[in-house]
């Protein structure tokens, strides 16, 4: 990974497109401080396109949709994407309803299994508010338990041949070959009328965790902010660059250079 701050000028001058994780991305300490809710307002202002892609639950991606400056919100790891047309907001899904529910009786079955294998998980509290997936909370409301054992509980999802990604906070599984990337790249053809390939080098993603790697992958000028590297990740999997700050104040800084270019 290179420090962002030795990414070319020409390159900030020409996104369009900026693409963000949200928690410990645009979240610091599990708060969403002013000084990124004003960065979102502000590169819409300049006029990109800002689309917020995460694991949080639909029932949240329905009020951000609705409330914070974005064009469109990724949710349950793409599963779902929720985006202003004028006055509404409307939906796309992966699956139709009747499957999801099916899904979730049985990712519930497997993660009450998780919790019972690994002592101090919890059911992240966020579960009545999803759709499609599951999330065992490891370290967010739970004393922080070690990455090693977020992926062993990914390899218990895996084994049970549900999908699951570990977050900086979670462990999400669902069923189904989906992922952020898959449901951005819908959405940007369906709505936008555009091809990825189009806006790769008009477009940066930040993220902070192994379940943004997808995205990493696909960007050539994604940025981690700077607890990325807390994950013993491929290096194939990181992403292009890495902020000298993290969290919220490592998205400030992708977000003031952008705008200083702009």
């Amino acid at each position: 990974m290179k420090p962002f701050n030795e990414m070319p000028g020409e390159t900030l001058a020409g996104v369009r497109y900026l693409l963000s994780d949200i928690d410990d991305t645009l979240t610091a300490d599990g708060v969403f401080p002013d000084i990124s809710y004003t960065a979102l307002q502000n590169l819409r202002d300049a006029g990109k396109t800002v689309v917020l892609i995460t694991g949080r639950p639909a029932g949240w991606c329905d009020m951000i949709a609705r409330f914070f400056p974005v064009d469109a919100v990724v949710g349950e790891n793409g599963a779902l994407c929720f985006y202003r047309d004028g006055d509404r907001v409307r939906q796309i899904w992966n699956t139709p309803a009747a499957e999801r529910q099916a899904n979730l009786l049985r990712l519930h079955d497997i993660a009450n299994e998780v919790v019972g294998l690994f002592p101090g998980t919890e059911l992240a509290q966020d579960n009545p508010w999803r759709a499609s997936d599951v999330a065992v909370d490891f370290a967010e409301e739970v004393a922080p338990l070690s990455l090693v054992t977020a992926e062993a509980i990914r390899a218990h999802f895996a084994a049970k041949g549900a999908t699951a990604k570990v977050s900086s906070i979670h462990v999400n599984a669902w069923f189904g070959d989906y992922d952020k990337l898959s449901m951005f790249t819908r959405w940007l053809h369906d709505v936008r009328g555009e091809r990825i390939d189009n806006i790769l080098s008009a477009s940066i993603y930040t993220g902070d965790s192994p379940n943004d790697v997808p995205m990493f992958k696909r960007f050539p000028f994604s940025t981690g902010v700077q607890g990325i590297e807390n994950y013993n990740l491929a290096s194939a999997d990181l992403p292009a660059y890495v902020t000298r700050e993290d969290a919220a104040q490592g998205f400030a800084e992708v977000a003031k250079a952008i705008l200083a270019h702009s």
